[in-house]
């Protein structure tokens, strides 16, 4: 092969690399977090949707609708995840899809998925949505973490995984705000000289968001169980 040869070789392949941006989509799995909650059978009644958050990570291109699915960037490399066989998923998907799991898995025997991205800027909304689903209540919020980090000192690098959600529920009969909350949960630790982009893929699902998930099923859970509308009182007279 000859200079001219090689150079057209080279110049196609950084072509090819500035068009695909420098990405990769790594392939995650998730251990639920749930586990039956002890106030499931008062949550039976309840039907609940789940909106898409808002993302509104810092660094996210909006004008770039893969950068919903990014958490991650190494200097010109951007890393998405990889789920259920989708690569690049947005992160306001993948919240949602485990939400609706997990809160069946806790108990709530109804759970909806609902399309639009709620907050708890659009109260009638969320109450809309709930009366034209009919459901007891319609929770959503806002994604303000979701990220790995890297922090490289001279001979080691820190992984910082670092999860932050805010929580907005609405009850649909009195059209309030019943819960609005913010859960942060980060993991962060030396790792020697690197530590695989997999690894920390997996930690950020499977240690830090996992945690997020318990603490918001439990907070929402304890609301649900609460609800006076759902309660019902046997009075049983006996004989004298």
């Amino acid at each position: 092969m000859n200079a001219r040869a090689r150079s057209m070789v080279v110049l196609g392949l950084l072509t090819v690399v500035a068009i695909s941006g420098c990405t990769q989509s790594l392939e995650v799995t998730y251990n639920p977090a749930a586990y039956r909650l002890p106030q499931a059978d008062q949550l039976r009644s309840v039907a609940l949707g789940i909106g898409k958050f808002e993302d509104r990570r810092s660094w996210i291109d909006r004008s770039e609708p893969q950068s919903l699915a990014y958490v991650m960037q190494q200097r010109q490399w951007k890393f998405g995840l990889t789920y259920q066989g989708k690569e690049y998923v947005p992160v306001q998907d993948l919240v949602q899809m485990i939400f609706v799991d997990e809160f069946k898995r806790a108990g709530v025997e109804e759970v909806k998925a609902i399309p639009q991205v709620f907050t708890k800027d659009a109260v009638p909304a969320m109450r809309t949505a709930a009366e034209q689903n009919r459901l007891t209540y319609v929770l959503g919020g806002r994604i303000h973490v979701f990220e790995i980090v890297n922090e490289v000192g001279v001979w080691t690098v820190t992984s910082r995984r670092a999860v932050t959600l805010e929580i907005s529920l609405v009850q649909a009969r009195s059209g309030n705000l019943v819960l609005d909350t913010t859960v942060s949960q980060l993991d962060r630790q030396g790792e020697g000289m690197g530590v695989r982009h997999t690894t920390n893929a997996d930690r950020l699902m499977n240690t830090v968001f996992r945690q997020v998930v318990t603490q918001v099923i439990e907070q929402v859970a304890a609301k649900l169980a609460l609800d006076p509308s759902d309660v019902h009182i046997r009075v049983v007279l006996a004989d004298r």
